[in-house]
């Protein structure tokens, strides 16, 4: 029901919207990006519904194009770019061991539907000049999306206050208004310069499929708002945009297809902490911010087995910096130290971080951790590359996952309390209890904040359900109704 409200509330500011789009000359449409100055700001386009109106989480859609679109992001040209058949620059993630794989081509065209991609130099340049924070701003339009019932085929709208509020950036004092406007307005086109093709496998009863490449999301308009100063200057004051969703949404958004057996729904939780970490974090640490963007998606699973640190560094540096380290004994030290100052800046925001006993030993862990002076020993960087460790998001981000519907903190002390009386929930319970709440998985999952894949197993008994799980379940279900 609270979903259904707000799609009829932003379908509503659609209309409103478009009635009042031939009164307003200063907008950018496919056809014509460029920008017509308006002599007084006249009233601003309706916007879609808030994100993180009553929490600091929002459901966001959660696919492997949208993780692996925010990798692209962050780590930009330390990706392993190739070039296809006809030069041009892709990166690739396979699906399920290589029966399928999602592409992203990158170009500088958003005027038209079908958009040349780039080769090349040219490629490069665009890749290169990806601004870290754009990540966040797909990751927005991903929770923008999940308000529209069909977002392949609707529009959602923003504009320039929310995405300030989304980002922190009203109370930053570090850059005044036209700078957070100018930064908003290269942000915001930015996520529209990745198309993508998917060739996904068959899973379970469900159908393979393909997507023919396409944007990974449409700007069909972005407006610029002015007004006149005492003295009749023009000054930017606003800027709003216009985001519909490519196909793959269609598969991977996908209510009505995903209860047909013919597509999916996966959708998560946008922490808005998150958002404002990577823009506190971007400029200074770096690698803090890709490794958070990396693991978010990673950090739902049930996970049995440690990461790599390898893995983890090239993620957080890029490949070609670990062997220029692994060449120099200068560059080896100032590596570990970098890597030794993220993890602790992930600590101090609340992210839990478990040492793997048998191979990441205490005299290479940073200072404070288990090492305790500054001293690392011989051959430390070859031992520290074949170390593993346990990383997580902080527990507050799960527990906000389940209030998403605005649960106050009186409500949420009296469901710890009845979950104290709780019984040992079985498989066939969850999904009876699930049922009888007009459920679906992805919406316990939502509330949960546990994987949906997680909901399926255990309601099919191939998994167990932890203490820990158990806890979240009895809570869900205790809060919501």
């Amino acid at each position: 029901m609270v979903r259904k409200s707000m799609i009829a509330e932003f379908n509503h500011k659609q209309s409103a919207t478009k009635a009042q789009t031939r009164k307003l000359p200063g907008e950018q449409s496919l056809q014509n990006l460029s920008t017509n100055r308006q002599n007084l700001i006249p009233d601003r386009p309706k916007t879609s519904p808030d994100l993180f109106l009553n929490a600091t989480t929002a459901s966001m859609a959660s696919a492997l194009p949208i993780w692996e679109a925010s990798n692209i992001f962050t780590q930009r040209n330390d990706l392993p770019w190739k070039a296809d058949l006809n030069g041009k620059l892709y990166y690739a993630r396979e699906v399920e061991n290589g029966k399928g794989a999602v592409y992203f081509w990158v170009t500088e065209d958003l005027k038209h539907e079908s958009p040349a991609t780039l080769a090349g130099a040219a490629a490069l340049a665009v890749i290169s000049a990806f601004d870290i924070r754009a990540a966040c701003m797909h990751l927005i339009y991903a929770a923008h999306a999940m308000q529209l019932e069909r977002p392949w085929e609707q529009e959602f709208v923003i504009d320039n206050r929310q995405i300030e509020d989304y980002l922190g950036l009203r109370t930053r004092t570090d850059k005044n208004r036209q700078q957070k406007l100018a930064l908003i307005r290269e942000i915001v086109q930015q996520p529209c310069k990745i198309t993508t093709f998917i060739s996904w496998p068959a899973q379970g009863k469900r159908k393979g499929f393909t997507i023919e490449e396409g944007r990974l999301w449409h700007m069909q308009w972005i407006r610029d708002h002015y007004e006149q100063d005492l003295f009749g200057n023009e000054e930017l004051v606003g800027v709003s945009c216009s985001i519909r969703a490519g196909s793959w949404a269609k598969y991977f958004l996908n209510e009505e297809g995903r209860r047909d057996l013919n597509a999916f729904f996966h959708y998560d939780c946008l922490n808005k902490v998150l958002l404002e970490d990577i823009m506190s974090l971007w400029h200074h640490r770096e690698g803090v911010v890709r490794l958070m963007v990396w693991l978010l998606p990673r950090s739902k699973a049930d996970r049995q087995y440690p990461l790599g640190v390898r893995t983890l560094l090239e993620i957080a540096y890029g490949t070609e910096r670990i062997e220029q380290a692994r060449q120099s004994s200068q560059l080896r030290k100032r590596l570990a130290n970098t890597w030794d100052e993220d993890l602790l800046a992930l600590h101090d925001r609340g992210w839990h971080l478990h040492f793997h006993s048998e191979t990441y030993f205490p005299e290479l862990q940073p200072l404070g951790f288990g090492r305790g002076n500054h001293n690392r020993p011989k051959g430390f960087f070859e031992q520290l590359l074949l170390a593993h460790l346990w990383i997580s998001p902080p527990d507050s981000w799960s527990k906000e996952a389940i209030s998403l519907d605005g649960v106050s903190k009186l409500e949420v002390k009296q469901a710890i309390l009845q979950a104290e009386e709780r019984h040992n929930w079985t498989g066939v319970e969850v999904r009876a209890r699930r049922q009888e709440k007009g459920w679906s998985q992805p919406r316990l999952s939502m509330l949960s904040g546990l994987s949906q894949s997680l909901i399926w197993r255990i309601e099919n008994q191939e998994r167990s359900i932890t203490s820990k799980t158990q806890e979240i379940l009895d809570r869900t279900f205790a809060l919501h109704n």
